[in-house]
Order: C-alpha cells, then structure tokens, then sequence
C-alpha cells in the first residue's frame, strides 16, 4: 500500500516520502536497517523486532518475531499484518537525491528511539518486583519471572539486527543511520545488563519465599498437631465418659478449656510465621479453631450415653 512515510502525525507535505510499504519475508533486498517498534495501548502492547528493507520507492517490514503483553509478556507470531503507521514517525526530510538512505537513516532512529519505550517496560517490571516484595499485590513470582526472560529474548533479538547491521550495511557512515544503531546496540545492552540483574534478585527472592514456604508448612504443621493433640490430652485428663453425652451445661465446661488452649498456641505460631501476618490469617485460625470446637461438640451430643 502507499504510504507518506516519515511525515509526521497529521502528515507533513514538506516532510518524509511516498512510498510502498510492504510485509516481507523473502531473501533481503535494499538497504536493512533494524526495524523496533512498541505498538498498542497498555495491557495490549505489542513488540515488534525484525528489520526494514528500503528502497528509493518502498519500504519492505520483515518481522522476526512479536511478544504481546496480554496476560503477561510472550512470544506470539507474527500475523503477517502491514503496521505502516509505525513508520510515520520520526519526521524526517528527505533527501531527493538520496532517497533510499535518507528513509533508512529515519527508520533507523524511529528503532532508537523505541528503545526507550522499551526502558519503561523494564522500569515497570522493577515496579511489580517492588510490589511484590511489600505485598502490595498478589502477583505470581513465577509469572514475573517468566517476563524478566522473554523482555530479555526481545531487547537480544532486537540487539542482533543493530549489531547486523552495523556488521554489514557501511553504507550507513555516509546515511547518517549507522550511529542510530550503534546507539541501539549500547542500550540494549544496558538494559539486558539490567534485566539480567533484575532476574537474579527475583531468582534470589523465589529461594527465600521457598524457605518461607516451608517454614509456613512447619508451622501449620505444629498448629494441626496442637489442635488434634491438646483437646485429646485435657479430655484424657478430665474422663471423657464423666462429661458424655453433652448437656450444654458439661459442653461448655469442657470445651472452654480447649478453646482456650487452642485460641493461645494460634497466637503463638501466627506471631512467630515467618512474613507479614494479615488479617485473613487471623480470620483463618479463628476459623479453624471455631471448626474443631464444633466438631467436638456435636460429636459429644451424639455420643453413646
């Protein structure tokens, strides 16, 4: 389809060029430059990485792979679809004579300058990280741990098609475009630098939330064994067959003892579990405590007399 490429958004007439714009996937032909670009709204964005292949008169986008933010970033296929509109910016006056390296030299930089769409992307990672470590959200370690890596993937991905660039296309030194991918190349290894880091503190803190783990099951552990055990030694210690069958006179002088004792050793564990206990935790014992005492006291009004 033609497009006025580089012209701005309302197009400039003054600025960019008309040309073809295409979906390609065949052998490369024209001047490659790398082609970066994040396109959509907020928890629908999308990263495009591949490479764009210009010519006086078109302009080729061939797409290696996409990552979509939808339910958490991934990889995804790419649809094949035409993004022409991710070519008008930036704008860009265009050389008559030079048309090809000036649109490459324009493409170029619009590629820089998505990586610093994509520094957000990392700032807001670091964001959910820090969430994370206050409770102050619900999110899946393993989930994030799983974006850490695939933004990891794209911004190398990304990084592989500057430095090809810079490898073989000397052309660049006289377009103008060849200090736009180097510039890409630093960066994103800066923040794959970053990214790196950032996954090695989740990887640390999913170690530490394991020996939480398990020292919260020891706990609970302790917690069922002083329910199921304390009632049984204070019954053993009272006579059981003195207070059954239950009359609500007996149930309440056996089993306010037991609500006792077990309402103490819950305050002990949850004040000795290992992170912030919560409210619900304290509703959760309350709970469990409220179970086995009415268990106890149905199964004493069934009790054989």
């Amino acid at each position: 389809m033609k497009l006025r490429v580089l012209a701005g958004d309302p197009a400039d007439p003054a600025l960019g060029a008309e040309v073809e714009v295409t979906a390609g996937d065949g052998p490369r032909s024209g001047l490659a430059v790398p082609y970066l670009r994040l396109v959509g709204r907020h928890g629908g964005r999308e990263i495009l990485v591949g490479e764009a292949r210009v010519t006086a008169t078109s302009v080729e986008i061939a797409v290696s792979a996409t990552w979509n933010e939808t339910g958490g970033w991934h990889r995804e296929p790419w649809n094949g679809e035409v993004l022409g509109e991710t070519l008008a910016h930036p704008a860009h006056p265009i050389r008559p004579n030079q048309r090809d390296v000036s649109i490459a030299k324009g493409v170029a930089e619009g590629s820089r300058n998505t990586v610093g769409e994509l520094r957000q992307l990392r700032y807001e990672m670091e964001r959910q990280v820090a969430d994370l470590l206050t409770q102050r959200t619900n999110a899946k370690l393993r989930l994030i741990m799983a974006q850490l890596v695939e933004l990891s993937i794209a911004f190398s991905r990304a990084r592989d098609f500057a430095r090809e660039a810079i490898r073989e296309q000397l052309w660049m030194r006289d377009g103008g475009a060849l200090p736009h991918c180097q510039a890409m190349d630093t960066e994103l290894g800066d923040e794959m630098t970053r990214l790196q880091s950032l996954l090695g503190s989740v990887s640390t803190l999913a170690v530490a939330q394991d020996g939480e783990a398990q020292q919260r099951f020891n706990m609970l552990a302790a917690a069922a064994a002083a329910g199921l055990g304390l009632p049984a030694l204070i019954l053993s210690l009272y006579g059981a067959d003195e207070y059954l069958p239950f009359t609500w006179d007996k149930a309440w002088r056996a089993l306010t003892p037991i609500a006792g004792v077990l309402t103490v050793a819950a305050g002990i564990i949850l004040s000795r579990m290992p992170g912030r206990t919560t409210g619900k935790h304290y509703l959760v014992a309350a709970g469990l405590i409220t179970g086995l005492i009415a268990v106890l006291l149905i199964a004493g009004f069934l009790a054989p007399g």
